[in-house]
Protein backbone atom coordinates (compact mmCIF):
# COMPACT_ATOMS: atom_id res chain seq x y z
CA UNK A 1 0.00 0.00 0.00
CA UNK A 2 3.06 2.58 0.75
CA UNK A 3 3.82 2.25 -3.13
CA UNK A 4 0.45 3.16 -4.14
CA UNK A 5 0.07 5.85 -1.67
CA UNK A 6 3.38 6.48 -0.03
CA UNK A 7 2.00 9.67 2.43
CA UNK A 8 -0.35 7.24 3.62
CA UNK A 9 3.07 5.37 5.11
CA UNK A 10 2.92 6.76 8.65
CA UNK A 11 -1.35 5.36 8.95
CA UNK A 12 -0.08 1.86 7.62
CA UNK A 13 3.00 1.51 10.08
CA UNK A 14 0.88 2.48 12.54
CA UNK A 15 -1.98 -0.80 12.50
CA UNK A 16 -1.19 -3.38 14.88
CA UNK A 17 -2.84 -5.92 13.56
CA UNK A 18 -6.67 -6.28 11.75
CA UNK A 19 -9.15 -5.31 14.64
CA UNK A 20 -7.83 -1.46 13.81
CA UNK A 21 -10.00 -1.90 10.68
CA UNK A 22 -12.99 -1.88 9.74
CA UNK A 23 -14.72 -3.51 7.44
CA UNK A 24 -18.48 -2.40 5.90
CA UNK A 25 -20.07 -4.99 3.94
CA UNK A 26 -22.26 -3.80 0.34
CA UNK A 27 -24.94 -5.77 -0.75
CA UNK A 28 -28.12 -5.19 -3.63
CA UNK A 29 -31.43 -4.43 -3.18
CA UNK A 30 -33.91 -6.25 -5.23
CA UNK A 31 -37.58 -5.04 -4.94
CA UNK A 32 -40.17 -7.14 -6.00
CA UNK A 33 -41.39 -4.15 -7.55
CA UNK A 34 -41.17 -0.51 -8.45
CA UNK A 35 -44.46 0.80 -8.76
CA UNK A 36 -48.07 1.15 -7.26
CA UNK A 37 -50.78 3.34 -8.36
CA UNK A 38 -48.78 6.78 -7.90
CA UNK A 39 -46.00 5.87 -6.91
CA UNK A 40 -42.46 4.76 -8.26
CA UNK A 41 -39.06 3.81 -6.69
CA UNK A 42 -36.09 4.71 -8.53
CA UNK A 43 -32.17 4.45 -7.69
CA UNK A 44 -30.92 2.61 -4.89
CA UNK A 45 -34.54 2.12 -3.46
CA UNK A 46 -35.43 0.25 -6.11
CA UNK A 47 -32.38 -1.52 -7.31
CA UNK A 48 -29.40 -0.69 -5.03
CA UNK A 49 -26.14 -2.72 -5.90
CA UNK A 50 -22.82 -3.80 -4.69
CA UNK A 51 -20.14 -0.17 -5.77
CA UNK A 52 -18.25 -2.26 -7.47
CA UNK A 53 -19.92 -1.65 -10.89
CA UNK A 54 -19.67 1.87 -9.90
CA UNK A 55 -23.37 2.52 -11.15
CA UNK A 56 -25.52 3.63 -8.57
CA UNK A 57 -25.27 7.39 -9.43
CA UNK A 58 -25.68 6.65 -12.75
CA UNK A 59 -28.59 4.09 -12.53
CA UNK A 60 -30.41 6.64 -10.96
CA UNK A 61 -29.98 9.27 -13.41
CA UNK A 62 -30.75 6.55 -16.29
CA UNK A 63 -33.87 6.03 -14.35
CA UNK A 64 -34.77 9.59 -14.17
CA UNK A 65 -34.18 10.00 -17.88
CA UNK A 66 -36.54 6.98 -18.70
CA UNK A 67 -38.71 7.82 -16.09
CA UNK A 68 -39.56 11.50 -17.12
CA UNK A 69 -41.20 10.08 -20.40
CA UNK A 70 -43.07 7.60 -18.95
CA UNK A 71 -44.93 10.58 -16.41
CA UNK A 72 -45.21 13.03 -19.05
CA UNK A 73 -47.28 10.30 -20.59
CA UNK A 74 -49.12 10.13 -17.63
CA UNK A 75 -49.51 13.47 -16.90
CA UNK A 76 -51.09 13.40 -21.06
CA UNK A 77 -53.87 10.41 -19.87
CA UNK A 78 -54.29 11.42 -16.24
CA UNK A 79 -53.37 7.34 -15.81
CA UNK A 80 -50.92 7.08 -12.99
CA UNK A 81 -51.98 3.52 -12.10
CA UNK A 82 -49.18 1.27 -11.52
CA UNK A 83 -49.79 -0.81 -14.80
CA UNK A 84 -49.30 2.48 -16.59
CA UNK A 85 -46.14 3.41 -14.42
CA UNK A 86 -44.71 -0.41 -15.05
CA UNK A 87 -43.86 1.24 -18.37
CA UNK A 88 -40.43 2.31 -16.33
CA UNK A 89 -40.16 -0.92 -14.79
CA UNK A 90 -40.38 -3.27 -17.82
CA UNK A 91 -37.68 -0.58 -19.61
CA UNK A 92 -34.80 -0.38 -17.17
CA UNK A 93 -34.94 -3.92 -15.09
CA UNK A 94 -33.22 -6.02 -17.65
CA UNK A 95 -29.93 -3.62 -17.67
CA UNK A 96 -30.81 -3.06 -13.86
CA UNK A 97 -30.40 -6.98 -13.38
CA UNK A 98 -27.57 -7.50 -15.43
CA UNK A 99 -25.26 -4.71 -14.18
CA UNK A 100 -26.10 -5.92 -10.08
CA UNK A 101 -24.95 -9.67 -11.34
CA UNK A 102 -22.01 -8.11 -13.01
CA UNK A 103 -21.11 -5.88 -9.42
CA UNK A 104 -21.58 -9.35 -7.43
CA UNK A 105 -19.08 -11.08 -9.48
CA UNK A 106 -16.98 -8.36 -9.46
CA UNK A 107 -17.23 -8.72 -5.22
CA UNK A 108 -16.86 -12.18 -5.58
CA UNK A 109 -13.51 -12.09 -7.11
CA UNK A 110 -12.26 -8.58 -5.69
CA UNK A 111 -13.05 -9.66 -2.16
CA UNK A 112 -12.05 -12.97 -1.64
CA UNK A 113 -9.20 -14.60 0.79
CA UNK A 114 -9.10 -17.53 -1.43
CA UNK A 115 -5.34 -17.68 -3.20
CA UNK A 116 -6.73 -19.17 -6.31
CA UNK A 117 -9.53 -16.80 -6.92
CA UNK A 118 -6.88 -13.82 -5.87
CA UNK A 119 -4.75 -15.07 -9.24
CA UNK A 120 -7.63 -15.59 -11.49
CA UNK A 121 -8.47 -12.08 -10.57
CA UNK A 122 -5.02 -10.41 -11.10
CA UNK A 123 -5.05 -12.34 -14.24
CA UNK A 124 -8.12 -11.09 -15.39
CA UNK A 125 -6.41 -7.51 -14.75
CA UNK A 126 -3.73 -7.85 -16.39
CA UNK A 127 -5.17 -9.42 -19.37
CA UNK A 128 -7.79 -6.85 -19.69
CA UNK A 129 -4.96 -4.05 -19.81
CA UNK A 130 -4.26 -5.56 -23.06
CA UNK A 131 -7.38 -6.23 -24.86
CA UNK A 132 -9.40 -3.38 -26.09
CA UNK A 133 -12.61 -5.84 -27.14
CA UNK A 134 -12.74 -7.08 -23.56
CA UNK A 135 -12.53 -3.46 -21.75
CA UNK A 136 -15.16 -2.23 -25.01
CA UNK A 137 -17.46 -4.96 -23.72
CA UNK A 138 -17.09 -3.98 -19.80
CA UNK A 139 -17.23 -0.44 -21.40
CA UNK A 140 -20.50 -0.99 -23.18
CA UNK A 141 -22.45 -2.59 -20.08
CA UNK A 142 -21.10 -0.38 -17.56
CA UNK A 143 -22.64 2.31 -19.99
CA UNK A 144 -25.81 1.11 -19.92
CA UNK A 145 -25.31 0.32 -23.80
CA UNK A 146 -26.24 -3.34 -23.05
CA UNK A 147 -29.07 -5.60 -21.15
CA UNK A 148 -26.84 -8.66 -21.55
CA UNK A 149 -24.02 -9.61 -20.09
CA UNK A 150 -20.78 -8.17 -21.16
CA UNK A 151 -18.66 -12.05 -21.18
CA UNK A 152 -19.78 -15.24 -22.71
CA UNK A 153 -18.14 -18.51 -20.89
CA UNK A 154 -15.26 -17.98 -23.70
CA UNK A 155 -14.75 -14.27 -22.56
CA UNK A 156 -14.06 -15.23 -19.11
CA UNK A 157 -11.55 -17.80 -20.04
CA UNK A 158 -9.84 -15.22 -22.68
CA UNK A 159 -9.55 -12.31 -19.59
CA UNK A 160 -8.48 -15.08 -17.02
CA UNK A 161 -5.63 -15.57 -19.93
CA UNK A 162 -6.39 -19.45 -20.16
CA UNK A 163 -7.50 -19.05 -24.13
CA UNK A 164 -5.92 -16.32 -26.58
CA UNK A 165 -8.68 -13.85 -28.05
CA UNK A 166 -7.83 -13.44 -31.73
CA UNK A 167 -10.18 -10.97 -31.51
CA UNK A 168 -8.63 -8.56 -29.01
CA UNK A 169 -7.86 -6.14 -31.05
CA UNK A 170 -11.04 -5.65 -32.91
CA UNK A 171 -13.78 -2.87 -31.54
CA UNK A 172 -17.01 -3.80 -33.12
CA UNK A 173 -19.16 -1.14 -34.05
CA UNK A 174 -21.40 0.23 -31.51
CA UNK A 175 -25.10 -1.08 -31.32
CA UNK A 176 -23.46 -4.06 -33.21
CA UNK A 177 -23.08 -7.40 -31.09
CA UNK A 178 -19.55 -7.94 -30.22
Amino acid sequence: WKTIAPDLGPLFDSFMDWNQTAYMGTGRVRAKTWVQDGAVLMGDAAHGMNPHASQGRMQAMVDAVTLAAVIEGCRRTGNWSASALKTFETQRRPQVTMLQRLADEEVFFWNTGNPLLEMLRDRVFSTMDKNPRLQYQVLTATAGLRTTSPFGWIDRFQAAGLLPDPRAHHIPNHGQPA
